[in-house]
């Protein structure tokens, strides 16, 4: 029993450091290709048309900055057209019909297009305002963005290749500073954009569509196929189909769009299980046909690690689980003889984040204040926590029906004061806070036995699963009952 456990310790360390090397080939890519941004506009006169699509659901407090924003693009109104894509089952669609019935009177060419259900979700509202286009572009924002006035100008000149089938800006986080989450979650998705997309551009490997806040070549999207509602990451599904068509991508890294972090932990947490599933699900459809491909073997091993990532959540939740045991093998075959293996091991797989992390902070200037401090520590122990809720995302990918699309609510703040969510509007409670709470016991119980095994070395790894399992319960214990 002692080999097994030993055994199935070490493979998913082995595991998890594989997937962490892994990114060290981003971090090569990153550095030895250099970035050469357009800094052009599109001269006025020369601007091809242009569809705005914004799809909604139930978006009250943040449907109007969105029009007002799409409607007040530095573009000729005759080369513009926005379609408010609403699905809307509340008093959203009123909002969007005045919004809409407004700058129709200033001359906005902007629709307000319902369809007869919510077929597809997100992928359905695509596809049903697609057809309805004319437009040789596609620009696609999601409630929680408020795109700056020159997005298209600075945005459409990487289109004068003709190869290039889609251009993704970065995101930018109006309420990064509202709690340690949304610090937390800022700088988590600074080093997807700084460094993870674009190494990938750079690398010229695959890269996604982040969903919003990037425009489309119309002809990508029907070559590809088109919008798809099987998985759910349509962005995600429809990326990989347009690269294996020959499209290239390219991430516009000096262009960024506002957009609004998920304020509560059962948010969040719904976000990324959504995006577990999504890219898990998106992994068992494209990969076999991919890996069969006559494409460069980087691409085909920067898409499988790419595309099956989420399960090292999985990896993280059987390792949290072995804790204990780990802790009386270690006595038995010799605390320091296990962690001279172990411990380079981890930081194998550790230390490609940390990296990732540096150069997202020191890219964006003005994260650097004191209240960041406990950030990138805080990461690690987040990671760890969240596997709880991804692990059941993956499992759902290999195992259930197709899921439901669900909305990640938005507060409308953008001056990082918490703003309080109707109940209507909030994500239910969900009972994976009871699974994350009884790891934190479990988790307390191995600290406890590290201590009384004199195991002192260890007690800095526990820690980090100890304050994770602890910060994501009582969080969402205190979001249910305060």
């Amino acid at each position: 029993m002692r080999e097994l456990f030993l055994g199935l310790y070490f493979f998913l360390l082995f595991y998890l450091a594989i997937y962490g090397a892994n990114l060290y080939s981003l971090i090569y890519l990153y550095f030895s290709r250099k970035y050469q941004p357009l800094n052009r506009t599109t001269a006025r006169g020369d601007e091809p048309t242009v569809t705005v699509q914004l799809p909604m659901y139930n978006e009250r407090r943040v449907a109007q900055r969105l029009i007002d924003a799409a409607c007040s693009f530095d573009w000729p109104a005759d080369r513009l057209e926005v379609q408010v894509l609403d699905d809307s089952d509340d008093d959203t669609a009123h909002i969007i019909a005045e919004t809409v019935a407004a700058w129709q009177a200033r001359g906005i060419n902007v629709r307000h297009i319902r369809r007869p259900d919510r077929s597809g979700y997100k992928a359905g509202a695509l596809a049903y305002g697609l057809a309805r286009a004319r437009s040789d572009f596609v620009a696609v924002f999601d409630a929680d963005n408020l795109p700056r006035s020159d997005f298209l100008r600075r945005m459409m000149p990487y289109f004068d290749d003709d190869n290039v089938g889609l251009v993704q800006a970065r995101w930018s986080f109006f309420n990064r500073n509202e709690s340690l989450l949304c610090r937390a979650q800022a700088l988590q998705l600074d080093s997807h954009f700084f460094v993870e997309q674009a190494a990938r551009s750079r690398g010229e490997i695959f890269l996604n569509f982040n969903g919003t806040g990037g425009i489309w070549r119309t002809q990508t999207i029907t070559d590809a196929g088109g919008w798809s509602a099987d998985t759910l990451t349509e962005d995600l599904d429809l990326s990989y189909r347009a690269q294996m068509a020959g499209w290239k991508f390219v991430m516009a890294e000096e262009i960024d769009v506002p957009t609004e972090l998920p304020s509560t932990i059962r948010a969040y947490k719904s976000q990324q299980y959504r995006w577990a599933r999504g890219a898990f699900e998106t992994g068992l459809k494209i990969l076999p046909t991919l890996l069969r491909r006559p494409l460069p073997l980087k691409v085909k091993a920067a898409a499988f690690f790419h595309l099956t990532q989420k399960s090292m959540s999985v990896a993280l939740m059987l390792l949290a689980i072995l804790i204990i045991p780990a802790l009386y093998i270690r006595l038995e075959g010799g605390l320091w003889k296990l962690l001279a293996i172990d411990l380079p091991i981890f930081l194998a797989g550790t230390g490609s984040m940390s990296i990732f992390y540096s150069i997202a902070y020191k890219r964006q200037q003005e994260i650097r204040t004191w209240k960041n401090s406990v950030i990138m520590p805080m990461l690690t122990s987040i990671g760890i926590a969240l596997a709880v809720n991804n692990t059941l995302a993956v499992l759902a990918a290999l195992f259930a029906k197709p899921g439901a699309f669900i909305r990640t609510p938005k507060s409308g703040t953008m001056d990082n004061q918490p703003v309080a969510l109707p109940s209507d509007y909030r994500v239910p409670f969900d009972h994976t806070a009871m699974i994350e709470f009884a790891m934190l016991l479990y988790t307390c119980c191995a600290f406890a036995v590290a201590i009384s095994l004199n195991l002192w070395p260890t007690l800095p790894f526990l820690t980090t699963f100890v304050v994770g399992y602890a910060y994501f319960s009582l969080r969402s214990l205190k979001e249910r009952y305060v």
